[in-house]
């Protein structure tokens, strides 16, 4: 009740609003989550595997996620929008980051009628290649200096908001590539109606497991250290994979 009336008077007096951290049974933990992805994020983001563990490795936290687009989560946090942000990278500014909490394994995907061939980034050139938002600066130099804001091949990009819209584009399309993490565009393509030996996967990208949470409070992100590393330990976190059919190619745990 003190700490209320203290909050009150300042925001009555100053004009200013005291950031209060979100703990159990207080205020909710804001956290900016990308749309839904299965098996990541499920449902409204009510379950799935980014989801579970999040919720699981804050279990003092009343968390209440945002849904947004890719692109939107590190803006909101750096403008504090929300209190913290999943699958974030690391920056050089004044936010508090986490360990990795999860790795993913991109591939460009082609459809198995298209007779495509991709042994490297390069041999992407030419090809119209569709990818989540932001993903040129997520998937490395080579892929940035061909498909970021000033790239090479800029004008065969596409950019799609959701994860269900980059895979139901990609299977309307004829003669594309995306590139996708294999588990989400599996899970999203059964849902379609579509089957994994209707495409070829080339894995011309490496492991990406620099995924962190992002905060605005330090406490909390140590709080969430704490309660991912628990979940490594005691063997959670491998039964969270289970549970959601996921297979990662690195393992956060070791």
């Amino acid at each position: 009740m003190l700490i209320r009336s203290l909050i009150a008077f300042l925001v009555l007096m100053f004009g200013v609003i005291v950031p209060v951290v979100a703990q159990s049974g207080g205020t909710p933990l804001k956290v900016a989550i990308a749309g839904d992805a299965p098996p990541y994020v499920i449902n409204k983001a009510s379950s799935g595997l980014e989801v579970d563990i999040v919720r699981e490795a804050l279990p003092g936290y009343v968390v209440q996620f945002e849904q947004m687009g890719f692109a939107e989560t590190a803006s909101a946090l750096e403008e504090g929008k929300v209190q913290a942000a999943v699958n974030v990278m690391k920056k050089d500014d004044s936010l508090f980051y986490s360990n990795n909490m999860i790795s993913f394994a991109n591939y460009a995907v082609t459809k198995a009628t298209d007779k495509m061939k991709i042994d490297s980034i390069a041999d992407l050139a030419g090809k119209k290649v569709i990818t989540w938002q932001g993903g040129p600066m997520d998937l490395g130099p080579e892929f940035e200096k061909m498909y970021g804001p000033n790239g090479t091949q800029r004008q065969n990009l596409i950019q799609a908001p959701t994860a269900p819209d980059l895979v139901a584009q990609f299977w309307k399309m004829k003669d594309v590539v995306a590139v996708v993490d294999m588990e989400l565009f599996k899970s999203l393509s059964n849902k379609m109606g579509h089957k994994m030996d209707q495409v070829n996967l080339f894995p011309i990208f490496a492991p990406m497991t620099d995924f962190r949470v992002g905060f605005r409070d330090q406490k909390v992100r140590d709080d969430f250290n704490r309660g991912l590393a628990k979940l490594c330990s005691s063997g959670r976190y491998n039964e969270l994979l289970k549970k959601y059919d996921v297979v990662q190619k690195e393992n956060i745990c070791k």
